[in-house]
């Protein structure tokens, strides 16, 4: 509570009111399908129906609080009010019969389709349209362009404009010293766990979650003698890092999402390094002994604040526990930061750059996901800052006109609670630049196949 962070998540009511109302549709769905067609009759408020609703319940309130109010005036408002009301109300029992029709259309269409008849609508009205699931997968990282130095050209060899990263170091990053608990210090991270190998950034209508099974992600290899994809290893710190921050960039109006809408999105993969992985071999030679893994708080010839091996072993941890774990996975932290006093900012939004953000709400805010049982050595964690405050919003819609010169970079630390676990150190970093939605292409369009920079050859990565 005493270091300067901010994990600026809001309260969980909206996130639950919309989860309610879910319940309610899903409920009244099922329940025109058990009546056989027959209709409920529910009715509902939505949408900026139901602030208007609100305002006029308390507008009455106020006036009948009045002490001029009189009898007749006073029912007069209560008939007034509830007329209001339920001019306001949505009959929901058309809507959800229909949607059951439709299921229950699509199922037999299917079944005729396979039986090689003529599929027969439930209602004249109604038509089945079959869906095809895209099986299309992009190439990790072909919606940007990698270069040496901010200042580079950001022009691919078609002559696209499109967002560029810049491989960063991660000491620009303040972490959590060892002794932070007592001296409160703070340095820079004296190393990083993963390298970046390639970065995505495209604007959407909504959130992608679930990175890594939609893309082609980069092959990626060790020496000959290395374990990989789980062959042979005896630890769970995975060979790729996945990281994807859904970012929204419109103020929030009434009525509308909390938890999803338009935004821009940056995902990284990260490749384990090579030095990660010695000491992970070393820690399980040892049985995972912090007094043996060289993490020089007992050797005087190792300065503990340049020493990396806490932080593999808190990793190694995370890694472990976090997957079942929701309280160890709100340990993860996001340390964003930016050229924001170049760009003018005011100083109310300013003041949080280079903060750690706690990512704390597992499965609102943070999405931890594990992909070994599907074959792949990846593990992934999404952020989304939808759910964010209000204020929060309103300051990226501000920012959002100055995208084009922003230079964004993010580090990614899991916080460190007593000194066997600092110095923290950055799990990975990246830095982007060239943001504005003239440079990114669509989301909807990438992931489609429908985006020109989808199609490249496949890449290959290795030391």
């Amino acid at each position: 509570g005493t270091e300067e962070e901010r994990d600026g998540e809001s309260d969980a009511i909206g996130s639950s009111a919309a989860s309610f109302a879910m319940e309610v549709v899903d409920a009244a769905e099922a329940a025109v399908v058990s009546g056989a067609g027959r209709e409920m009759q529910q009715w509902m408020i939505l949408g900026t129906n139901l602030y208007v609703a609100w305002a006029l319940f308390n507008i009455a309130l106020i006036i009948a609080r009045s002490s001029s109010t009189s009898i007749d005036r006073y029912w007069t408002l209560v008939v007034f009010a509830n007329v209001g009301i339920w001019q306001l109300c949505a009959h929901s029992g058309a809507s959800s019969l229909s949607r059951a029709n439709e299921r229950v259309n699509a199922t037999i269409a299917g079944s005729r389709e396979k039986a090689n008849l003529r599929p027969t609508a439930l209602s004249e009205s109604t038509a089945i349209t079959p869906v095809k699931k895209n099986t299309f997968k992009p190439i990790a990282g072909n919606t940007t362009i990698k270069v040496t130095k901010v200042e580079d050209s950001n022009v691919n060899e078609n002559g696209d404009r499109l967002p560029s990263w810049v491989p960063i170091s991660s000491s620009v990053f303040q972490v959590r010293s060892h002794g932070y608990l007592t001296t409160k210090k703070k340095i820079p991270s004296p190393g990083v766990l993963y390298e970046c190998v390639a970065v995505d950034c495209f604007v959407s209508d909504s959130r992608f979650p679930e990175i890594a099974p939609r893309v082609r992600l980069p092959e990626i290899k060790f020496d000959a003698d290395e374990p990989t994809n789980g062959s042979g290893k005896t630890w769970k710190s995975p060979d790729m890092f996945i990281v994807s921050i859904a970012l929204p960039y419109e103020a929030p109006r009434f009525g509308q999402s909390t938890v999803d809408g338009p935004g821009l999105t940056f995902v990284g993969y990260f490749k384990m390094r090579e030095e990660t992985r010695r000491i992970l071999r070393q820690i399980a030679a040892e049985g995972d002994d912090p007094a043996l893994s060289g993490n020089g708080k007992d050797d005087p010839e190792v300065d503990v604040q340049k020493s990396v091996a806490n932080g593999v072993r808190l990793w190694e941890q995370y890694c472990r526990e976090a997957p079942s774990d929701p309280s160890f996975q709100a340990r993860f932290k996001l340390i964003p930061s930016g050229n924001l006093e170049e760009m003018g900012c005011p100083s109310y939004i300013a003041k949080y750059n280079g903060k750690p953000v706690l990512i704390k709400r597992n499965r609102v805010t943070g999405f931890f996901d594990d992909y070994r049982a599907q074959g792949m050595d990846v593990m992934e964690f999404d952020i989304s800052l939808h759910p964010f405050p209000y204020l929060f919003k309103q300051a990226m819609a501000y920012l959002k006109d100055y995208f084009d010169k922003t230079v964004a970079s993010f580090g990614f630390v899991i916080e460190g609670r007593n000194d066997e676990e600092l110095p923290e150190v950055v799990i990975g970093a990246m830095q982007v630049c060239h943001i504005g939605p003239k440079f990114t292409v669509n989301g909807e369009d990438f992931f489609a196949g429908t985006c020109p920079k989808s199609s490249a050859p496949p890449k290959t990565l290795s030391d």
